[in-house]
C-alpha cells in the first residue's frame, strides 16, 4: 500500500508521476461499494504494521465515519480531538454526546495559544493559494503567507503531535478526502493513504482518502451514524473564526454577525451592516424614491 516515495513525505517534490495520477483517477472513481472495500484493506494494514494507533477526530463527518469504521477493529482506540477554543457550540455539544453514546477512550489536546493571539502576531488566517487577495493581504500586513495558517498549526496540530508523541502512537487514521482542498487532492496522489510523515514523526493513515462528499454522508446514513447538528446550517465544520476557506463570509455573516463585523473591519472588507442596507453597499438612493 506504501511505496518509497510515501516514506519521503517531508521531502516533497513539485512533480508526480504519471503512474501516480493513473492510480488516483482509477480509485476515486470506483464504485462506492469497492472504495468501501479498499476502505478497509487499508484500515486492516494499518493494523497489521503497527500496534500504537490513534484517531484524529474533529468531530465533523469525515473524521467521524473514520473513527466509525476504525472502531470496528478496536473499540477501545484512543481518539484524540483539538480543542481549539473557537470550535462551533453544535460541535462542542455533538461532541460530548459521542463521547457517551460510543464510550470513547477519548482525550483532549489543548493549544497553549489563543487565536486571537495568533491574530495578533501572524494575522488571520488566508487561503493556501497564494491569489491576488492573499498577496494584497499579506502587503498589508493582515494575513500571514505560510501555506498553512498558523492557528491550524498552533491549535491543531502542535497540540495533537504533543499527545501522539507522549503516547508513543505510530500510526493516525485521519478523516481526509481528496475533494476536500487542492492540498489534501494532490497530497494522496503522491503518496497514496499510508504514509510515514518525515517532521511529523508517525505514520499517517487516510482510509476514505478516495472517497467524495456524496460517499461519507451515503456511508453516514447507512449505519445509522448521529450527525453533528451544526451541518444543519454550514456545509463545513471548523473553527468559527476560519477566514482560509471560500465560503467563510457567507456562513459567518449568518451564524456569528458580531464576529463577522470585526473580522470584516480587521481585513477592510464589506461589514454586515453594508450588506444589509447601513452602508454603501447596500445603501438606499433617497432620490431616486422620490
Amino acid at each position: 500500500m506504501s511505496s518509497e516515495a510515501e516514506k519521503k513525505f517531508g521531502d516533497l517534490k513539485p512533480f508526480y508521476t504519471s503512474e501516480q495520477l493513473e492510480k488516483f483517477d482509477k480509485l476515486r472513481n470506483l464504485p462506492y461499494e469497492k472504495k468501501l472495500e479498499m476502505s478497509h484493506e487499508i484500515i486492516q494494514e494499518a493494523f497489521r504494521r503497527f500496534k500504537r494507533l490513534a484517531v484524529a477526530c474533529s468531530f465533523g463527518k469525515d473524521s467521524v465515519a473514520v473513527l466509525h469504521m476504525v472502531r470496528q477493529y478496536d473499540p477501545n482506540i484512543l481518539v484524540v480531538f483539538s480543542n481549539t477554543g473557537v470550535e462551533m457550540r453544535e460541535t462542542l455539544e455533538y461532541r460530548d454526546f459521542l463521547v457517551k453514546e460510543w464510550n470513547l477512550n477519548y482525550i483532549e489536546a489543548k493549544p497553549q495559544w489563543t487565536f486571537w493571539r495568533i491574530v495578533k502576531r501572524f494575522g488571520y488566517p488566508a487561503t493556501r493559494f497564494m491569489t491576488k487577495e492573499k498577496m494584497r493581504l499579506i502587503k498589508e500586513g493582515k494575513v500571514g503567507k505560510d501555506s498553512i495558517p498558523k492557528c491550524c498549526e498552533l491549535l491543531k496540530e502542535q497540540p495533537a503531535r504533543e499527545i501522539f508523541r507522549k503516547k508513543h502512537i505510530e500510526c493516525v487514521f485521519f478523516g481526509i478526502t481528496w475533494d476536500e482542498s487542492y492540498n489534501r487532492k494532490w497530497t494522496i496522489i503522491r503518496y497514496g493513504t499510508l504514509f510515514y510523515h518525515k517532521s511529523h514523526r508517525h505514520w499517517k493513515c487516510y482510509p476514505i482518502g478516495y472517497w467524495n462528499t456524496a460517499d461519507v454522508w451515503r456511508y453516514i446514513e447507512e449505519n445509522n451514524i448521529p450527525v453533528n447538528p451544526a451541518y444543519e446550517k454550514v456545509d463545513r465544520v471548523g473553527c468559527i473564526t476560519c477566514t482560509a476557506y471560500k465560503d467563510w463570509e457567507k456562513d459567518m455573516a449568518k451564524l456569528y454577525p458580531g464576529l463577522y463585523r470585526k473580522i470584516a473591519r480587521d481585513l477592510g472588507r464589506p461589514t454586515l451592516d453594508d450588506f444589509l442596507g447601513g452602508g454603501k453597499f447596500g445603501k438606499k438612493d433617497s432620490r431616486r424614491d422620490k
